[in-house]
Parts: structure tokens; sequence; C-alpha cells
């Protein structure tokens, strides 16, 4: 007998706001099908649902095969339980471009459908993000750490993007249950050193046992050092033989109090009190550094000022 869970109806409905008579379109491979299946159980009230299913990928970032950005350009809503995210990628790009609201659900697993983030209050949140992104503009910013971060950029010009978890009018993409309030730094202008404690979701990674240091000149990564993690971080990224993945662009806020540090891509972006870096591709973040990989490096209980007016103190928010 088939389960139907709650967190599924509150992507259906909360997350998404699915219309009886709209084409949804569930975009999966053969490692996240479980969870695509249990999506397509719960959406069993709406006609016009269809499944696709691609090869697995092997990293973040990769553009799915021409049938799924075909498919993708005809569907309103668009839920993607897929290995690897597709996120920065042109496909998504073109079909949010063209209407579709998009929900990223990459990287999940079956925990997450009984617990976790997606049980969260997505739109009693709202207002708190509201608030955190009206606080997260200026000149300046200086992020902080218990650990030994200090690390300083530019976001002057830049604006945020809150990311809600929700994708409820046309064109918005969200990545439920990532709830976050994330910016792009300007190139060139990230400097200091960073101790990643927190988890880069990736299989070769997950949690972090041994802090990762990363010292970044100019918005490059110019060393890692550390443990067995720092290897398999150092390994991947020059595996990908483009100098632009060592890009860092993105800083994001996690916000969502229901998620935990787990290893899980968007549970960890949205554990509430943490910051993440974006490590290559930024132009999700209206940045223009084009590469093959976007991995998110999380670290815990950081303090971050813009133009020395504090955010978070010690992982809590303060606005």
């Amino acid at each position: 007998m088939k389960k139907i869970y709650k967190a599924c109806k509150t992507l259906l409905e909360v997350c998404a706001q699915c219309k009886k008579d709209e084409k949804i379109l569930i975009v999966t491979d053969p490692g996240a099908l479980p969870i695509a299946q249990a999506l397509w159980d719960a959406a069993e009230e709406y006609p016009n649902r269809s499944l696709i299913m691609m090869p697995t990928q092997t990293m973040h970032g990769q553009e799915p095969t021409d049938l799924v950005a075909a498919a993708m350009l005809e569907a309103d809503v668009i839920f993607r339980p897929t290995t690897f995210s597709i996120s920065s990628t042109e496909a998504k790009r073109n079909a949010c471009a063209k209407g579709a609201r998009d929900l990223n659900c990459s990287d999940y697993d079956m925990r997450m459908l009984e617990s976790g983030g997606l049980y969260a209050d997505f739109e009693g949140l709202s207002p708190v993000m509201d608030c955190v992104a009206e606080a997260y503009q200026g000149n300046d910013v200086t992020i902080t750490t218990p650990s030994g971060t200090h690390i300083t950029a530019s976001i002057t010009g830049r604006f945020n993007l809150p990311q809600y978890g929700r994708s409820i009018v046309p064109g918005q993409s969200s990545s439920p249950p990532d709830i976050e309030c994330a910016i792009g730094a300007n190139d060139g202008t990230m400097n200091g050193v960073a101790y990643i404690d927190g988890s880069i979701p990736h299989p070769m990674l997950g949690l972090i046992g041994e802090p990762i240091r990363l010292e970044v000149k100019g918005s490059k990564i110019i060393s890692i050092s550390g443990g067995k993690d720092a290897d398999r971080l150092s390994e991947l990224l020059k595996s990908l033989n483009d100098p632009k993945v060592y890009h860092i662009g993105e800083i994001g806020i996690g916000m969502n109090p229901a998620c935990e540090l787990t290893g899980r891509m968007l549970e960890d972006e949205g554990c509430y009190g943490t910051v993440h870096f974006g490590i290559g591709d930024d132009r999700g973040f209206k940045g223009t550094n084009s590469c093959p990989v976007h991995l998110d490096a999380v670290f815990r209980n950081p303090t971050l000022t813009v133009d020395g007016r504090e955010i978070l103190k010690d992982g809590k928010l303060t606005v």
C-alpha cells in the first residue's frame, strides 16, 4: 500500500500552490526515484502530472538531457528530485524565463519526507525573511567564527536573493526546505580565511569531521588544508580541470529552524544560524562565473556584519 507523506503534500499545496489543471513535471534519475515516486503518489489528484527520468549525473550544475530540458519548457510547475542539482543550468533558467514555477528537490532522502525542514511553517517564516532581506544590504560584509574564520567581501550594488522555500509566482525558483537569504559578493573582493566545520553536501564529503581551512584571495580559493575532508575537496575541485571552480561568489544565511546539518544539501543550506559559501558557478546570484559545479560549504556559529551592523551573532539572528 502506498504511503502519502505530509511533506509531499506540503510541497504540492504550500510550496508550489499547484492547481488541479496545471501541467506538473517531476524530473528525476535512478538514484532519486523513490522520492519522485512519493511525489507522484501524493499528486494523484492532479491529472496533468508527468514524470521523466534521466541518467544520474556526476556533479551539481550539469545540464540535463535535451529531452528533459524540452519537457521543462512545457511545464507550469517543475519538481526536481534528482541526485545532483540542476539549479545552476540553462535548462532551469530557460524554463523559469518561460514562466514555470520551479522547485529543486535534489539530494533528498526518505528521512526528509518523515521529519525535518520540510515540516517548517513556510508561510509563517516569511516575515522573518523579509526583515533579514532588508538588513542584508550595504557595502562591506565581515564574517567571523569561533573556529577562526575571518572573511571580508564587498556587496556594494548587489541585491540579496531571499529563498522562501516556495515557488508561487510564474518564473520563481526555490529549494525547499532551504530557507535562506543569500547575496553575491563582488568579484575579486572576498579575502581572508574560512574554516568549514559544518558540511559540504556532496557524496565525497557531507558532514565535515576535521575543519577544512580555505585561504581566499580575490574571491579565489588559493589553498585548502586540514585533514581527510580537505584532501577530498582538493581532489574533487582538481578533477574538474577548470580554474573557475575555485571562485567563491555566494554568501548565504540559513534560516529554517526545522533543519539540522545532515550532509544533505537543501537541509544544510537552510539550517538556521549557519552561513554557507557557494564555490564555483555564481550565475544564480547575479555573478558571471560560469563553470561545471556549485558546491555549498557550510560553517557553524558565524557572526556576520554588514557595514558594522550585526545580522548574526554566534549563529543567532540579531535583526
